[in-house]
């Protein structure tokens, strides 16, 4: 296997191997090694290697970024040499801090009847997968899902995604020797590249594992959480949103040209490959959407084709595209051109809007409503702020959504408020939700189909250490 520059198709870097399911039972092995140690260690001695590991990132910041631009074509500056980058040490070094004040154990205590409540390790391996979209900072071996499992003193068994195999494998190279350097087991962290599906579903199965933690499409979210349910396992799954955007009748009246420049941005930023990018803009009145369809027309009628992270992106979004199409979704900007191969190579895609009404929205609810990672997005045109709730009655479950609204939207607003906190994990005002604040108080989950458990966020530690944890009662146990 090789990883594939997206700008020109062409294979890049190093070879990288296939485990064969021995190769994954070793690794399954070989945890057992690290789980009574990591365990037991001093606080100093687990977050020693955290502070360490993201001491050798930072000392390698222009390698790493410019090795991930090289994968995914996302651009070096600023979004991985500086935010991406940045981000990924703020999260290993805010596990240090977790592990030296034992936050996560969120200890409780009954000194009448001598017990204490507190959160411990699984007693085995997270099996850590990361995404195609963030290459640092959500990857599998140095990302939220690790700085989780390893706050919380698991060990991890990574894979790496196969969009960014070469960043992958040198973040491991500094994560080993960090991990080397603070006397950890060598199993503490471990990495494979790829495997066969039903390899893959035999080290979840192996005794040696304790968790899932995952990010990703859908499909592969909903295979793998049914093998970790079928035995009893923990996971933790980031799989589908749309993050819709409500506009209020008055605020969509008054500005819907603003509203209309601060989505396209929010779309097509980072290629639209988000998974908080808000891929549906529901407009209260025809003539406001009517207002928003020529701004968005007027700003990407001459875009460039965005380079997309991979090959399947591109195939999925195109499929997405011509599923609209299809199904007869007027077209704003991009339609016409979306099949449109470029002389260069490389995984590409137009900028592409289409705009429908409440009914269109209704009968092909699984088209509009559906994630589709690129720079995709769908105007729906209701009637009125009563179509506005209704649809927000039959969302399904979003990481994000916003609500726009004016002075004079206030009981629209507050609706909107009442049934949306029981749809999403994070409620914005105003704001487009593609930024996500690593902070203890953001939320990064929500109900399904946006992740398989509404009670837990992928990003704030502690809370997001108490995936991967299991609580333990000490009665009279000194």
């Amino acid at each position: 296997m090789r990883s594939v520059n997206p700008t020109t198709g062409a294979a890049i870097g190093a070879d990288f191997p296939r485990a064969t399911r021995a190769e994954l039972e070793a690794l399954g092995d070989a945890a057992f090694d690290a789980v009574d140690f990591l365990a037991d260690a001093p606080n100093a001695q687990i977050a020693g290697f955290l502070e360490d590991y993201a001491a050798r990132i930072e000392a390698d910041r222009e390698g790493l970024a410019q090795l991930a631009h090289e994968e995914t074509a996302l651009p070096y500056a600023p979004r991985l040499s500086q935010v991406e980058l940045n981000r990924t040490l703020f999260q290993l070094r805010e596990a240090a801090r977790v592990v030296q004040n034992d936050a996560w154990r969120l200890v409780a205590r009954d000194d009448q009847s001598s017990l204490r409540m507190m959160h411990v390790p699984l007693g085995g391996a997270v099996v850590s997968i990361g995404p195609s979209n963030f290459p640092l900072a959500f990857n599998g071996v140095s990302g939220g899902d690790f700085c989780a499992a390893i706050a919380a003193r698991n060990p991890v068994i990574a894979k790496a995604h196969p969009g960014h195999m070469n960043t992958t494998a040198r973040l491991f190279e500094h994560c080993v020797a960090a991990r080397d350097a603070a006397g950890l087991p060598k199993a503490s962290v471990q990495l494979f590249f790829d495997c066969a599906p039903e390899d893959g579903e035999a080290l979840l199965a192996h005794c040696g594992v304790a968790a899932l933690g995952f990010t990703g499409s859908r499909a592969a979210g909903m295979r793998l959480k049914a093998v970790c349910d079928a035995l009893g396992k923990p996971a933790s799954c980031e799989m589908s949103s749309v993050n819709p955007v409500f506009v209020a009748s008055h605020a969509g009246a008054s500005r819907a040209a603003s509203i209309a420049d601060a989505w396209i941005a929010s779309i097509v930023l980072g290629g639209g490959q988000f998974c908080t990018k808000p891929g549906v803009l529901l407009v209260a009145g025809e003539r406001a959407a009517a207002c928003v369809r020529e701004r968005v027309a007027e700003v990407l009628s001459h875009a460039a084709p965005i380079v997309l992270l991979t090959a399947s992106v591109r195939d999925h979004v195109h499929a997405a595209i011509e599923a609209l199409r299809c199904k007869g979704a007027p077209s704003v900007v991009g339609c016409d051109r979306a099949a449109e191969w470029s002389s260069s190579g490389g995984f590409r895609c137009f900028p592409t809007v289409f705009s429908v009404d409440a009914a269109f929205a209704r009968t092909h609810r699984d088209a509009v409503f559906t994630e589709a990672f690129g720079p995709l997005g769908v105007i729906v045109a209701v009637e009125g702020d009563a179509q506005l709730v209704d649809f927000a009655r039959s969302l399904d479950g979003q990481l994000a959504t916003t609500i726009v609204a004016d002075d004079a939207d206030a009981t629209t607003r507050a609706t909107l408020l009442s049934v949306l906190r029981f749809k999403a994990g994070r409620i914005l005002d105003e704001a487009m939700p593609t930024g996500v604040a690593v902070s203890p108080a953001m939320v990064h989950g929500g109900p399904f189909p946006a992740t398989n458990d509404p009670r837990f966020s992928a990003v704030g530690l502690p809370e997001s250490a108490k995936r991967f944890t299991k609580l333990l009662c000490l009665d009279r146990v000194r």
